[in-house]
């Protein structure tokens, strides 16, 4: 269970970013509009990026939740980019920062993560003999598009409409999935052609 603490610095935080530069927030901004005294901030994080980062990483595993696996990955999509529309405004600020602790590693690390188990569990389900390296190069190659992309689905001039958006992040995936999919089977049909 969340401590009730937590989740008060964690919206005074989010109001903050919203309404004002990210570098004018302080812990004591943050503690006053929670209204908590300062020293209690560091009970539960260490600094203001902490703040975001377990934001981000709380509310996107419940967006989320039972959606990581190849079977579910047009549902884990639409969560994830509906849960960026729901707090557009929220991460439009956060995608902003660019310091040393930017909540975007955290957000990169995540779309990394996702990605990578969507495709064990594809290559297990659909018994698919990946190369490791390839694999992770297909990891890293998606995961950047698709922070990429959803850096230009939050931006304040897109006029990208989550429907469409996720639509052709789907269909772009799919495409991806079946070229795939088609590859490997050619490449396993040719194989057993050639042992006959």
């Amino acid at each position: 269970m969340i401590s009730q603490t937590k989740l008060k610095i964690a919206n005074a935080t989010k109001h903050l970013v919203v309404s004002q530069p990210f570098d004018h927030i302080s812990v004591t901004s943050i503690m006053e509009a929670a209204q908590l005294r300062r020293q209690t901030f560091y009970d539960y994080f260490h600094d203001k990026y902490d703040v975001l980062d377990w934001i981000y990483t709380v509310e996107i595993n419940e967006a989320v939740k039972y959606c990581n696996t190849y079977r579910y990955w047009p549902q884990t999509l639409l969560k994830m980019m509906t849960y960026f529309e729901e707090n557009r405004e929220f991460y439009q600020k956060v995608i902003e920062i660019d310091e040393q602790n930017a909540p975007e590693k955290v957000i990169t690390n995540h779309i990394r993560q996702m990605v990578g188990n969507i495709f064990i569990d594809l290559s297990k389900k659909e018994q698919l003999p990946i190369n490791t390296d390839y694999c992770s190069f297909l990891q890293e190659l998606l995961s950047r598009t698709l922070l990429s992309e959803l850096k230009r689905f939050l931006r304040p001039d897109s006029h990208l409409n989550l429907h469409d958006e996720v639509a052709n992040l789907r269909d772009y995936l799919d495409d991806g999935i079946n070229g795939l999919l088609l590859r490997t089977r050619r490449i396993d049909s040719y194989r057993h052609s050639q042992s006959l």
